[in-house]
């Protein structure tokens, strides 16, 4: 009795069919839904623009009352920088000093590469004539060479070019 429990059937094969079909209404909603779904994804790509930031890491010093801060910028990333460019120099690696950042601007455009193990670096000095007041308002008086972040604001740029100019480099192999 307990050998034909186990071993229940559908009484036919129209049944089995019917029951083991997906309907075709279903299957034309969602793929619609997924559809929709991408497109407005794709849309929202194209008009979303983001800034392009270019990190790198510097020294900021004092010589002759004038603060000076030379930025290693990596060299296959200085086609993207312009004179006038903003330039924000934070000083998160200093205790006490957890985001404090520091405006200015790109003035001088490197034209000399230099190597060294950790790679190629053009070397961009910048002066801060607006000194060295941070954006909450503090003064901050440049002791000795103090090692520094900083960021580089290229461009804005849209999600959509982003990703289209990844996926040409990588069918093009550039």
């Amino acid at each position: 009795m307990n050998e034909t429990h186990d071993q229940i059937e559908l009484r036919s094969e129209k049944v089995r069919n019917i029951i083991g079909q997906i309907p075709p209404i279903i299957i034309r909603t969602g793929i619609s839904i997924i559809f929709c779904v991408v497109l407005i994804l794709l849309i929202y790509s194209w008009f979303f623009k983001y800034e392009y930031t270019i990190k790198s890491t510097g020294l900021i010093s004092e010589k002759k009352d004038v603060l000076l801060i030379d930025i290693k910028i990596p060299a296959n990333e200085i086609d993207k920088i312009k004179i006038g460019q903003l330039v924000i120099l934070s000083f998160n690696e200093i205790p006490n000093l957890y985001n404090e950042k520091i405006f200015t601007e790109i003035q001088v455009i490197p034209n000399k590469i230099e190597v060294s193990d950790s790679g190629g670096f053009y070397s961009s000095i910048i002066t801060l004539p607006k000194g060295t007041r941070t954006e909450s308002g503090k003064e901050l008086h440049i002791l000795q060479q103090t090692s520094i972040n900083s960021e580089i604001i290229t461009d804005k740029v849209s999600f959509f070019d982003r990703l289209t100019k990844s996926i040409k480099s990588i069918v093009t192999g550039k």
